[in-house]
């Protein structure tokens, strides 16, 4: 693919709407389709573990999987840094339509590989922590104080044992 194209897809099940964007010719085919299969376990556990209730609201998250360059665009104009992160979430909670748009979350691949390899984490696992991390942002949990931090990572621990991955924070 090249870096110019957009892959655009939609993934759907009884709660969740999820439509996402492959902006990087750096996205491997086999981590995005893994990553979809895992999806419905995923965001099962989330709905579970938070106070989501989605009062027979269809929730949608849009996803942009891209790179350092987008991100770090992003983080200038928005987070007022001027580095690369490996994801940032824009909440919305916008309600239209029996539908509750939760928000957007674009992921970096050149920085999540990074990260992965130094800490020693497979990929699909690195990503699928990332992804409920900033689900949880857009479901208002924050990291700015330390109970803040505590109560989210515990969360995020919680969930991720529940799909087989170890605590990404040891």
């Amino acid at each position: 693919m090249n870096v110019a194209e957009q892959d655009y897809r939609i993934w759907k099940n009884e709660n969740f709407v999820i439509e996402y964007t492959i902006t990087s010719s750096l996205w491997d085919e086999i981590l995005i389709n893994d990553f979809h299969e895992k999806l419905n376990k995923v965001l099962d556990e989330i709905y579970k573990q938070t106070d989501l209730i989605s009062n027979n609201l269809k929730i949608l998250i849009s996803i942009s999987f891209s790179g350092d360059k987008k991100v770090m665009e992003l983080n200038n104009c928005f987070g007022k840094k001027k580095s690369a992160t490996n994801v940032l979430s824009f909440p919305s909670n916008h309600k239209f339509n029996n539908k509750l748009f939760l928000g957007d979350i674009i992921f970096s691949i050149e920085t999540i590989i990074k990260e992965a390899k130094r800490d020693n984490k497979s990929l699909q696992n690195h990503l699928t922590h990332l992804f409920i991390h900033a689900v949880l942002h857009l479901l208002g949990y924050d990291h700015v104080s330390d109970a803040q931090a505590e109560r989210m990572e515990n969360l995020e621990i919680a969930i991720l044992k529940t799909l087989n991955i170890n605590n990404p924070y040891d």
